[in-house]
This record gives C-alpha cells, sequence and structure tokens, in this order.
C-alpha cells in the first residue's frame, strides 16, 4: 500500500536516529544560512541607506585608485614570476582583511556617524604617506559619496624605485609631497611630510620643532602653512610618525623629543583655554625585513650581498622597541598603534625597497585601524 511501510522490512532504529539526527542538522545549517544571508542584506541595506555600498567594494588594484602611486603598486611593477608571487600575497591579504575596512569606515561615515567631524593631521615620511593613499583610496572604492575633494599635487618629476622598471617619472602616480582630502560630513585629512619629500615649499622638515614651539607659547598646534587644502578650523587628531629617514640614537631623539616636547606637554598643558586639545596617536615605524642581523637597511651589507628580496620575518624591529620604550598611552600619547608585522617580508615591494608594503596590502589594514581608533571616541 501506497504511503505504508511494512514492519517486515522497518530498518534498525539506530539508522532512523542517525537519518533524524542529520535531517535536523540539515535543517540547522539551512537555518543558519539563510540567518546569515539576512543579516548581511540588512546590513547591506542599511549601508545603503545611508550611502555607503559595501557590497560593490571589492577594493582597489593596480592603479585603479587615482591616488596611488606607482612605486608602491606591486602589480604595475611585476614582471618575473617572484613578483608576481610577492603581488599575489598582498593582495589576497588585503582582500582576507576587507572586512577590518568596512567596519572603519562604517564606524567613521556609516549611520550618523559622519556628523562626528573630525580634522586629522599626519605627519611623518613616505611610509605615513602610504596610509594617507590607503585611506583616500579605499574610500574612492566604496563607490559613494564619502570622498567630497582630495588634492593631491602630483610631481613633475619623481626618483624611481631601483632595481624596478621605471615607467612613470612624473605626473599622475608618479609622486607628491603635502596632499589633502574632505570626506561627507566635513571630515578632514591633511598629509605633511617631514622627510621623504620632493619639495621643500610642500614639506615641513623641522614640523617637530614648529609644533613644539606653539606648544610652548599657546598650549595648542596649528596645521601650519604646508597643507594643500587650507583646514577648516584646529587640529583635532595629531598622527605621527618618525619614519627611517632616522637611525641610531638619531631615532631614539626624534621620538624623545616627540615624547616630551610635544606628546607630554599636549596632554598636560596649562595654557590652552580656548580648545579641547587633539587626540594624539603615533604610529610605530613599519619593520624593515633586509637581509642584515636585524632587518634593518645597512648600505654596505645589502650592496656588499646583493640581495633582491626581503626578508620572510624578523624576530623584532629595533625601531618600534625605542618607539615602545619611550611612548606610552596615557602619558605622553593617546594611542600607541602598532603595524603588527615582523613576519610580512614577504608582502615589501622588494628587491631594493623592504620598507615599503605593496598596496594595496599591509598599509590598507593598518590604516583602517587608525581610522577604527580615531572614531572611537
Amino acid at each position: 500500500m501506497v504511503g505504508l511501510v511494512s514492519s517486515q522490512h522497518s530498518p534498525p532504529s539506530k539508522f532512523i536516529s542517525l537519518n533524524r539526527q542529520i535531517i535536523v542538522a540539515v535543517i540547522f545549517c539551512v537555518f543558519a544560512i539563510a540567518n546569515v544571508r539576512k543579516q548581511n542584506f540588512l546590513s547591506n541595506l542599511e549601508a545603503y541607506e545611508e550611502g555607503i555600498v559595501f557590497s560593490n567594494h571589492v577594493g582597489y588594484f593596480n592603479l585603479s585608485c587615482p591616488f596611488e602611486m606607482a612605486k608602491f603598486s606591486c602589480a604595475f611593477l611585476e614582471r618575473s614570476d617572484a613578483d608576481r608571487a610577492r603581488t599575489t600575497t598582498s593582495r589576497d591579504y588585503y582582500f582576507e582583511n576587507l572586512n577590518v575596512v568596512h567596519r572603519a569606515f562604517w564606524k567613521a561615515f556609516g549611520s550618523k556617524n559622519h556628523l562626528r567631524k573630525k580634522r586629522i593631521f599626519m605627519i611623518g615620511d613616505s611610509l605615513t604617506r602610504q596610509l594617507f593613499i590607503a585611506l583616500v583610496c579605499n574610500a574612492f572604492e566604496l563607490h559613494n559619496a564619502i570622498l567630497d575633494h582630495v588634492v593631491v599635487p602630483w610631481k613633475d618629476s619623481w626618483p624611481c624605485v631601483s632595481g624596478h622598471a621605471c615607467t612613470i617619472r612624473g605626473g599622475n602616480h608618479s609622486g607628491f609631497d603635502a596632499a589633502s582630502a574632505i570626506f561627507r560630513g566635513g571630515t578632514e585629512l591633511h598629509f605633511v611630510p617631514h622627510h621623504g619629500w620632493r619639495d621643500r615649499n610642500t614639506s615641513e622638515e623641522h614640523a617637530l620643532e614648529r609644533l613644539s614651539e606653539e606648544i610652548r607659547n599657546t598650549g595648542m598646534v596649528t596645521f601650519g602653512k604646508k597643507t594643500a587644502l587650507p583646514p577648516g578650523g584646529p587640529v583635532d587628531v595629531l598622527a605621527y610618525n618618525v619614519g627611517v629617514h632616522f637611525d641610531g640614537q638619531n631615532f631614539r631623539d626624534e621620538v624623545d623629543f616627540f615624547a616630551n616636547k610635544v606628546g607630554f606637554p599636549l596632554m598636560n598643558n596649562e595654557l590652552n583655554n580656548t580648545h579641547s586639545r587633539p587626540q594624539i596617536i603615533y604610529t610605530t615605524t613599519p619593520t624593515q625585513h633586509f637581509h642584515t642581523p636585524n632587518g634593518v637597511f645597512n648600505k654596505e651589507i645589502v650592496k656588499k650581498g646583493g640581495f633582491w628580496n626581503c626578508m620572510d620575518r624578523v624576530e623584532s624591529n629595533p625601531r618600534a622597541d625605542v618607539e615602545k620604550k619611550i611612548l606610552s598611552p596615557g602619558v605622553n600619547v593617546d594611542v600607541l598603534l602598532d603595524y603588527d608585522d615582523l613576519d610580512k617580508g614577504v608582502m615589501h615591494v622588494g628587491k631594493s625597497d623592504c620598507s615599503h608594503y605593496c598596496m594595496p596590502g599591509v598599509p590598507d589594514i593598518v590604516a583602517a585601524r587608525l581610522l577604527d581608533v580615531i572614531f572611537a571616541t
């Protein structure tokens, strides 16, 4: 009879129990997947309603962003299998961590957070420039109105990366000094290099000394006169890094100067009664992975050894160790943001450059973390 099961051919009770368990597990998985898709849909819908469409954000790559520098685009520079492997590793790392970028931009510019505008002053060398590029390029690739205005004054000539084929020597995608970006809601981002610049008129070599003098005289700091766009008010966030143009005792002296002449007095000033002090963020200097005993660039050793690739990892970052010893959150900085990159050597631009990372890559994730702490308050 249709629909009936003869008792003579009934399966064992254990088999029935196993089938039930499988059916229950399948049903649970189906509902779990449906719930995840529902949550993703609602998140994307909410983001869409606020003008941020994460579902369309596939990131930037190979100069797809108009603010990229060619010397940091490993996809653009690649000429060999080793180059392609470096590009692939960096690209995969970026895409695997794209959710970190999404969360940071949502916190900064999603919902009603974009109404909390910040004026951010980034001072450093080419390593800080990479963080600026990461922030504006990821904002650009979100395909919406996050970016209102960006000024990146490309130089007519810019030095090439030794060991790489140089096809862009000036103009778009070559290089820039000071640059500015205005985001939705009025958030401003201004980068001014203290080293690694091309033109004294668009950089500020002695930025630390100026900041220290301003603090002594007024108890506050200003953007100075070298920003690409005029700032719309006082500095809300000061993001600083000494960089790789100093080493040994000179590096220690620069970090110590920032800690004792800028960070500490700003956090303990009694002169500034007009404006609240800026949030002070120091980003540790990225790890170098040259083929030297400690990974730090040494011209004679690198030249003598003839190494064209970077070490995969090093045991420590001497510069970051100094920074962590001198800088203390709550004392002379609000946030000490660690690159945490001892094992990221394979993602450097490579050949003669084991200081800068391929972009997109490590700088994008660090920049997202930077944005995250800026809008955490």
